[in-house]
C-alpha cells in the first residue's frame, strides 16, 4: 500500500485479513495481473469479438424496433422535438455526473490520496465510456481503477474497492424507488396478471439488494451462501453450456470480491458516509427520472406518473443486468410493451427514448472516448519519462 489510509482501510495486520489473504493470494495475484493491464486499447481488444457481436444484435434489435413502430412515425414524432427541453436534459445530464464524481471523490478521500475534482469526474467519464462499449459493462470499473492507479499512483487494489463502494452508495435510493414503484403499481389500473407479475419482479429485486446490504454487514454468512449457490449452479452451466468450469477457482473468486465488497461497506459505514453518499445518489436518480420523464415532453407527451415511476424503476433494474451496451435495444421493447397499455403508442416512446439516449448514453461515450485518450497519451508519456530515468 502506498499510504497510511490504504492500510487502515484494508486491516493488513489484523489476524484474520492475514488468514484470508494467505488463501486468496494466487487468486488476487491473477485478478490484479489482469485488470492492472485493463487500459482502453487492451479492453476493446480482447473484447473485440464480443463487441462487435452485441452492436449487431443492438442495431438488428433496433431496426426492427423501427420497422414495428413505423421508421416514418418516429421520425415525424422526433422533427417534433423542443429543441430547448432537449438541451434541459443534456444540462441535468451534466449534473448526473458531477454529483456522481463528487460521490466518488468523497469515498476516495477517505480510503486514499485523491486527485482533484476535475481528474476524478474525468477519470469517472473514462470508466463510463469502457462500461457503454462492452456487453454486461465488463470494462468500466477495471479501467477506472486502472486509469487512477497510473495517473494518481492510487494502489489499484484501493480503486478498485472505491468504486465498489461508490456502488454501495446507490443501494437506499434504489430500494426507496423500488417501495415507491410498488405503491405507483397499485394505483395503476393494469390487469391483475400484469400487475402481479411486475409487483413480484419488484419485490424480488428490493430482496436481492436487501441481501447484498446483508453480505455487507455478515461477511462469513454471505460466504457460506454464495458458495451454496455456486455449488448449486455449477453443474447446470456446465451442462448448459458444454463446458467445464473449476468450481474451486471460482469459489475463491467468489469470496475475493465478497472480501472487497464487505471492506468497502465496512469503509462507508465507519466514516458515516453512507448516508451523504446515499443522498447524492438519490439526487442522482432524481434527475435520471426528470431527464425520462422531460424526454417524453419534449415530444409533446405527457405520461401518467405512476406508470412513469414503475417503468422507470424497472428499466434502472434492467440496466443492472445489460446484456448489451447500455441495455440498447432490450429497454426500448420493455418501454414500449409497459407504455402502450397506458395510451402512449410505440413511435412516441421510440422517440423520447432516442431523445433520452442522446444525453445519458451518446454525449457520455462521446466525452468517455475524449477522456480516454487525454488519460492515455497521459499514462503513455509518464511510463516513456519513467523509463528514461
Amino acid at each position: 500500500m502506498s499510504s497510511k489510509k490504504s492500510d487502515e482501510f484494508f486491516n493488513i495486520n489484523t489476524p484474520e485479513i492475514q488468514k484470508e489473504k494467505k488463501e486468496l493470494e494466487e487468486i488476487e495475484r491473477k485478478e490484479k495481473e489482469k485488470n492492472e493491464n485493463q487500459d482502453i486499447y487492451s479492453i476493446i481488444r480482447d473484447n473485440k469479438k464480443s463487441i462487435i457481436i452485441s452492436f449487431s444484435i443492438v442495431f438488428g434489435l433496433v431496426f426492427t424496433i423501427l420497422i414495428l413502430a413505423g421508421i416514418n412515425d418516429v421520425i415525424n414524432t422526433l422533427k417534433r422535438t423542443n429543441l430547448w427541453i432537449l438541451a434541459l436534459t443534456i444540462v441535468i445530464q451534466i449534473f448526473v455526473y458531477l454529483l456522481w464524481a463528487l460521490r466518488w471523490k468523497i469515498i476516495l478521500d477517505k480510503m486514499d490520496q485523491s486527485p482533484k475534482f476535475i481528474n476524478v469526474l474525468g477519470i469517472l467519464m473514462t470508466s463510463i465510456f469502457g462500461n457503454n462499449i462492452t456487453p454486461g459493462s465488463i470494462g468500466g470499473e477495471p479501467l477506472r481503477a486502472y486509469v487512477l492507479k497510473e495517473y494518481n499512483d492510487t494502489p489499484f487494489e484501493v480503486g478498485l474497492a472505491s468504486t465498489m463502494a461508490d456502488r454501495v452508495f446507490e443501494i437506499l435510493p434504489f430500494l426507496l424507488m423500488s417501495i415507491l414503484a410498488v405503491f405507483a403499481l397499485l394505483s395503476w389500473y393494469l390487469d391483475i396478471l400484469s400487475k402481479i407479475f411486475l409487483i413480484i419482479l419488484i419485490l424480488v429485486t428490493i430482496f436481492g439488494f436487501s441481501l447484498v446490504i446483508y453480505a455487507g454487514i455478515n461477511k462469513s454468512v454471505s460466504e457460506k451462501i454464495a458458495l451454496k449457490i455456486l455449488g448449486w449452479v455449477h453443474p447446470l452451466v456446465e451442462r448448459m453450456t458444454q463446458k467445464k468450469y473449476n468450481l474451486d477457482k471460482l469459489k475463491k473468486k467468489a469470496i475475493y470480491y465478497i472480501d472487497n465488497f464487505n471492506s468497502s461497506f465496512t469503509m462507508i459505514v465507519e466514516n458515516r458516509l453512507f448516508f451523504a453518499g446515499a443522498f447524492l445518489a438519490l439526487l442522482t436518480w432524481g434527475l435520471d427520472l426528470s431527464n425520462s420523464y422531460l424526454a417524453f415532453v419534449a415530444i409533446g407527451i405527457t405520461p401518467p406518473l405512476a406508470p412513469f415511476i414503475t417503468i422507470f424503476t424497472i428499466a434502472i433494474l434492467l440496466s443492472f443486468l445489460p446484456l448489451l451496451p447500455g441495455s440498447l435495444g432490450i429497454t426500448e421493447i420493455i418501454m414500449i410493451a409497459l407504455f402502450v397499455p397506458v395510451g402512449i403508442t410505440a413511435d412516441h416512446v421510440i422517440a423520447a427514448s432516442a431523445i433520452e439516449r442522446i444525453a445519458s448514453y451518446i454525449l457520455p461515450t462521446i466525452a468517455g472516448l475524449l477522456t480516454a485518450i487525454y488519460y492515455g497519451k497521459k499514462i503513455v508519456n509518464k511510463n516513456i519519462d519513467e523509463n528514461k530515468s
